[in-house]
């Protein structure tokens, strides 16, 4: 039998829409950087005054700069959403960022809401807490804990502007309805509990 302070990890779906949108990138970025070397591979290295050609440089700075975007799509498949549960609180990593520690003691709403349809719309989970999460500590959500509740709050028009933070549904492998009844379970009596699915 598990003790109370085990930690209950929810599974993550598979990362197919990451790894999609990471290969349509590559795809786009090598037809880009080789139409580019298609038409910069007849001019010359040094131009007529004896200057280099700065033409030339071309593909070799789109190809920098694709690779750096390339790490920004890479960083959510390295390290990747995750939650945790127990009686005693959540381990939430929203995006690539740091693991944050929350305390049920400092949550004050846990919520779920649907933008769009239920078919083609997507889910959020949401954490509303007490002035005092992260005073002093480590664990308060910085700018990229908070990028999954920008975009939530840009979906719904400001309808979750409240909230601390959000985590998207479709990260997790139960579906949305399932999550929030999971999380609710460990919830303390004080934690109010809003489905919007």
């Amino acid at each position: 039998m598990p003790r109370s302070s085990d930690w209950t990890v929810v599974e993550r779906s598979a990362p197919t829409r990451r790894i999609s949108s990471l290969v349509l990138y590559a795809l786009v970025c090598a037809a880009g950087i080789g139409a580019l070397l298609w038409l910069v591979h007849t001019e010359p290295d040094t131009l007529d005054s004896g200057e280099a050609n700065p033409v030339v440089a071309l593909p070799g700075f789109f190809t920098a700069v694709s690779a750096l975007g390339a790490l920004f799509l890479l960083a959510p498949l390295v390290r990747p959403p995750q939650l945790q549960v127990n009686h005693f609180g959540l381990r939430v990593r929203p995006s690539f960022g740091k693991v944050l520690l929350i305390p049920w003691s400092n949550v004050e709403e846990l919520a779920a809401i649907t933008v769009g349809s239920r078919r083609r719309g997507h889910s959020y989970l949401l954490l509303a807490t007490d002035v005092y999460l992260g005073r002093g500590g480590s664990d308060r959500p910085g700018f990229i804990a908070r990028s999954v509740l920008r975009e939530a709050n840009r979906a719904t028009e400001g309808l979750v502007a409240g909230f601390d933070l959000a985590m998207r549904c479709n990260d997790f492998d139960p579906d949305p309805q399932q999550l929030l009844a999971r999380l609710a379970s460990f919830a303390p009596g004080h934690v109010q509990v809003v489905d919007r699915l």
